[in-house]
């Protein structure tokens, strides 16, 4: 069997941004697709001009759109006897259904965003989105809000790992050491996390000043 990333290689060499979008549905939807490694690959590809910079990004956000709606589809018609029998085959076990619809159920919409960077609650939330009956709106505005946070982290990430690593190299390290890559999940979402929280409160602060200038 070849390692995974000189499969995620072929497929972006035969089929571009367009394998990319394909991929990443997939990988929402539950196929067994290492997302996060695919998008730092794309980015080093961006990087080496391999790739076309908004041609990625666009194939990027709509790939992770297109798997997050197609998910809150199959949720809202079909609900939880589908995800029960469907599961197993995707490698989604009923340890993860607990876990999962127990934080959607806590955190409700805000899993949309954060579940993109926990493997498992990434390829649910949008399922239970759907079984909860969410308004489609509010499932949109959350969930593809989400997704450009998560692909912006990750593509960034590998385009500018492409300054100061061999890419070869890298993925060597993930293949060798399996159990790093959650942590450098963890660590690029809560970088991504902090950004959007400080460009919020920023953008917050200024909106207040406006509004209180046209009030005096």
């Amino acid at each position: 069997m070849f390692p995974i990333h000189h499969i995620l290689h072929e497929v972006l060499h035969q089929y571009g941004s367009f394998g990319l979008a394909i991929l990443l549905a997939g990988g929402i939807i539950g196929l067994p697709v290492p997302d996060e490694t695919l998008l730092i690959m794309s980015g080093f590809w961006m990087h080496q001009g391999n790739l076309p910079l908004i041609g990625t990004i666009l194939a990027a956000y709509a790939g992770s759109c297109i798997g997050m709606t197609i998910s809150y589809l199959l949720g809202l018609k079909l609900g939880m006897p589908l995800l029960h029998r469907i599961g197993p085959k995707f490698r989604i076990s009923e340890k993860h259904i607990v876990t999962a619809e127990a934080g959607f159920l806590r955190y409700g919409k805000s899993v949309l965003i954060i579940g993109y960077y926990i493997p498992g609650l990434r390829q649910l939330s949008a399922f239970f989105a759907g079984v909860s009956k969410m308004p489609f709106r509010v499932f949109a505005a959350y969930a593809y809000t989400g997704a450009l946070i998560w692909i912006s982290v990750f593509l960034g990430a590998g385009f500018f790992l492409g300054r100061h690593f061999s890419f070869s190299r890298l993925f060597e390290q993930f293949a060798t050491n399996p159990d790093l890559l959650p942590y450098v999940t963890g660590i690029a979402g809560a970088i991504g996390s902090s950004f959007v929280l400080k460009t919020y409160l920023t953008y917050r602060a200024q909106f207040s000043l406006y509004k209180n200038s046209l009030l005096q």
